[in-house]
């Protein structure tokens, strides 16, 4: 009988997993790259992740539901919260500790330069199209059409992409930082229906 997964070390080396990925990227990961960074074996990660796409596949997970849990604990807080501030404090949210920069960083590599052999299939659409859908129903439930909302939505979700492409290409956090606050600005609730 095999020995079952260890949550807690399988979540360890996730995390170092994901923070290799962010500051390596997708192209030309192999598990044996990725363990000798790490210091583990191959086998430890073929072990906990069965394959170098399943472990791509946890990683993305872990950084969707990491940045999801963020924006549900916003909302916890103040239910009034809009899509606008959650945008904000998100980007703040992941610029305020590298290990969270890898979240976006991650899901951006993923859909701009992955091999298609380290997805599994249809996944590079669906990383954009779950937050498209996301941010989409909380827009309308802040004033805009549903055509309003998707628009909305992927202009935000299309922005945020190529600001996180700019600051690790040029790190001009200034001038990123201003460009996410005037996307902040035309996601405001005042501007529903009016773009």
């Amino acid at each position: 009988m095999a020995r079952p997964v260890d949550p807690g070390r399988k979540r360890e080396v996730l995390d170092l997993a994901v923070g290799f990925l962010a500051e390596n990227g997708l192209s030309g990961l192999t598990l044996r790259k990725l363990a000798s960074s790490m210091g583990v074996s191959t086998n430890t990660l073929s072990y906990q992740f069965g394959s170098k796409e399943g472990l791509v596949e946890a990683a993305l997970a872990r950084a969707r539901s990491s940045s999801l849990d963020m924006l549900d604990g916003l909302r916890a807080e103040n239910p009034e919260i809009t899509v606008a501030e959650s945008v904000r404090q998100l980007w703040w949210w992941w610029r305020e500790e590298p290990s969270r920069f890898a979240f976006p960083r991650l899901n951006m590599e993923a859909m701009m330069t992955a091999n298609e052999a380290d997805l599994a299939p249809g996944k590079r659409p669906e990383l954009l199209s779950f937050w498209v859908a996301y941010f989409a129903k909380r827009l309308e439930q802040e004033g805009h059409s549903e055509e309003s909302a998707i628009d909305h939505a992927t202009l935000l979700l299309d922005t945020l992409t190529g600001l996180v492409m700019d600051i690790i290409s040029t790190e001009d956090h200034a001038r990123v930082d201003r460009t996410l606050d005037l996307l902040a600005r035309i996601l405001e609730p005042k501007y529903a229906n009016d773009h």
